[in-house]
Parts: structure tokens; sequence; C-alpha cells
């Protein structure tokens, strides 16, 4: 607890004081407890593991990192922030795919050049009552391209916002589809008949990433079977 302008600023009790945009107000401490999410253990053991793999290069990994990184200074766009030093290059690359659930590359990546995510919609199969969700992929994405899905909800929802999470690394496509139905019950199971998922999918360069493409489908009746209005 602290006096600042004869206020007072901070947590006394079950009661937190704070200046808010109305003034200076006092409202309830909140008592929901901190739950170790998945996520929330992923942020936190990240930087260890790729620390650990710092330490860990030999003199000439150290090397092949350091002409990546000016060869990565040369060719980064101006508009995209460039890490300071090798030391932050290894880390914010491999700071990101291990946050997508892959390992740590102790060889420097190539420079990749950034080109439109290509995945195209989402398709929802029904056929003899087996659901299969795929995505429609004219041509190869980026090496690391990753898929983000959210929970199926209702017909009537048209954005889930920030409610997406990565469930997995796009699958290599088979005549123009990747199939991603694994992906997709393994988080958060089948979806029913008439409602909607949406799908993400992120292309990921060495160490930025491209924005997330959405889109989505509604959950048809079996082949054969006329949908009926809910």
């Amino acid at each position: 607890m602290k006096m600042r302008n004869d206020r007072l600023s901070g947590t006394f009790g079950n009661l937190v004081y704070l200046d808010s945009k109305h003034g200076h107000v006092v409202r309830s401490k909140s008592r929901r407890p901190w739950r170790a999410t998945v996520g929330r253990l992923g942020v936190q053991h990240t930087p260890g593991i790729v620390a650990a793999a710092w330490r860990q290069l030999t003199k000439p990994q150290y090397q092949r990192w350091v002409a990546a990184f000016q060869e990565f200074k040369r060719r980064l766009p101006k508009a995209i922030p460039c890490p300071k030093d090798v030391c932050h290059f290894f880390g914010k690359i491999n700071g990101t795919l291990v946050s997508h659930g892959q390992l740590v590359e102790m060889e420097p990546p190539k420079f990749e050049t950034i080109k439109p995510n290509p995945v195209g919609d989402l398709e929802i199969l029904n056929r003899g009552e087996v659901i299969t969700l795929r995505l429609s992929v004219p041509r190869a994405p980026a090496k690391f391209t990753f898929v983000l899905a959210s929970p199926w909800c209702g017909r009537g929802i048209w954005t889930r916002g920030n409610k997406f999470a990565i469930i997995g690394r796009l699958p290599p496509p088979v005549r123009g589809y990747s199939e991603i139905t694994d992906l997709y019950v393994q988080r958060f199971g089948v979806p029913p008949v008439g409602q909607r998922v949406f799908i993400r999918t992120r292309q990921m360069f060495g160490s930025w990433q491209d924005d997330s493409k959405e889109t989505f489908a509604d959950v048809p009746p079996p082949e054969g079977v006329e949908a009926v209005d809910s």
C-alpha cells in the first residue's frame, strides 16, 4: 500500500485502490485462483528451453548463427523490427518455434521471402455421419504453417475474436486439400450438425509470422438428408 497525492494506491486487504479514467476508485480484489493451463505453462517454460539450447551451441554453430543474423539484417524489410544481436535473433526464432510446439533449431534457418498465405476456405463434409474438416491448399504454403481453431459455436456467431488456440501444423496437402479433422477433434471434439467451425492459419517465416487468415464453415447434415433450419 502506497500514499500518492494523499490517496491510497495498491492493495489493502480485499480492496484495490487505483486511478482510472473515471477518477480514483476502489474495487474488490479478484479471488479467482491462477490456473496452470497448457498455454500459461508454455509461456513460462519457453525462455528456459531456449536459453538452455543457446548454451549448448558449438563454436561452428555460433559462427553460422552470426552469419545468418548479418544476412537477416541485410534482407529484412525496414518496416519489420530486427533483433538487436545474434542472441536475441536465436531466441526470437526458437522462442516462436517452441511456443508453437516445435523443436529447437540448432542450425539457423534459411531466409524466406514473405508470400501471401495460400490456404483457402474451410470445407466440412458429412459422409455416412462421418465428419471431415479440410482446408483448400492450391499451392504449398511456408514450411511452418500452423492451424488455429476455436470451439464450435452456433450459426448466429460471425466472429470468434481472440478465442483461438494452436491445434498443430498444417498437414501436407493431398490433391489440393489438407485434412485437419484429427487436429480439431483431439482438441475440441466432433462438431455437431448445424454448428459453425472457425479456423485460422498462420505462416511463420524465421523470426516472424504473418497475419492470421480466417475461414469458417457450418457442419452439414449427412449427405442425402435435407438441412433443417434451427
